[in-house]
This record gives C-alpha cells, sequence and structure tokens, in this order.
C-alpha cells in the first residue's frame, strides 16, 4: 500500500452519506482527500442542475482516485476487524496503515477465546484463539492452572512494545503474537 493511500471512514455510500448529511460539513477537513472534499463542496450548491453536474463530476474524480488506490473507502466494521487481525503483529510502520477508531483511539486490548493451548518444548505455552490469532509465551512464567479451552483470554499491549495475555483470572504473562 503506497503512503498516499488514504483512508476515509464511511459509514454507507458515499452518494448517500454526502446527501443525508451524514458527513462533515466542513469542506476543507485535513483528515480527507481532496477529492472526498470536492464531493462535499457539491452540496452547497442551491441550484439543482449545477449540483447534480457538480456530483456526476466528483463522483466520477473520486471513482478514478479509488481505481488508482489513491483513496481507500472502508467502512467503520471493517477497520475494526483489521485491527483485531492485526494486533500484536511485527510490521514495519510503512507496510501497516495506522487503523484507528472514530475517535483516533489505538486498539490497546484484545478479548477473545482459548481455542487451544500447548506447551512448547521450552516450556512456555503456545496459545491459538477463537480469531485464529496465535501467540507464544516468552517470559517462562508457569500458570497454577494450565490453560483450557474455551476460556477467556485478554491480551494487552504492554511497556516497550510487548503483550500481555492474562487466561481466565491467572496472572498474565508476557507474549508475542506468531501470525
Amino acid at each position: 500500500m503506497s503512503r498516499s493511500t488514504v483512508f476515509v471512514p464511511v459509514f454507507g455510500a458515499i452518494l448517500v452519506s454526502c446527501l443525508s448529511g451524514v458527513a462533515s460539513a466542513d469542506p476543507a477537513s485535513p483528515d480527507r482527500s481532496g477529492v472526498a472534499d470536492a464531493v462535499l463542496r457539491c452540496r452547497t450548491i442551491a441550484g439543482d442542475a449545477a449540483r447534480l453536474k457538480c456530483f456526476d463530476a466528483a463522483a466520477g474524480a473520486l471513482n478514478g482516485a479509488i481505481a488508482a488506490r489513491q483513496v481507500v473507502v472502508v467502512d467503520r466494521a471493517r477497520v475494526e476487524a483489521e485491527r483485531r487481525a492485526r494486533f500484536g503483529e511485527r510490521r514495519r510502520a510503512a507496510d501497516l496503515p495506522t487503523l484507528q477508531d472514530a475517535d483516533g483511539n489505538r486498539l490497546d486490548t484484545l478479548t477473545g477465546k482459548l481455542a487451544q493451548a500447548a506447551r512448547t518444548g521450552d516450556g512456555n505455552w503456545s496459545f491459538t484463539l477463537a480469531d485464529g490469532s496465535r501467540w507464544l509465551q516468552t517470559d517462562g512464567q508457569a500458570f497454577a492452572v494450565a490453560p483450557r479451552s474455551g476460556e477467556t483470554v485478554v491480551v494487552k499491549r504492554a511497556a516497550l512494545g510487548s503483550y500481555k495475555l492474562t487466561v481466565g483470572r491467572q496472572p498474565g504473562v508476557r507474549v508475542r503474537r506468531r501470525s
């Protein structure tokens, strides 16, 4: 994905959003692309024919920008799903766009169900969550009770880019994402 890619959260079809007034009224918001601003500026035109002509031109430009991958339009549910799927992955910052919620918050906690837990050769644990993400214990800390499938798992962002995984009510262990 190129650095010029812009993520534009949209909660319905762009034209529907623009016509219904859901989109921001500020035509020069720094959080949007110029082609999205052009669509929103059309809303201010009083004459029906001129407004429709403006919308047709702006929609054509937006479609071209989407086709050229200069603008990517995604809905909130897809952004949230992508944030959860990528939580804990080790990637270079340039490879991974910053996906935040509508309030600008990053994902710091992931909650799920334990699908499988197994001991590794070095005595640590390997965890597979119901969403398919796999985590590997890195600190050697022992569990009082072996983790069981179906238990609630919470993975939290910790200091210096590390993560802590808690199974049930047991103390957390340090982990890293495997896949």
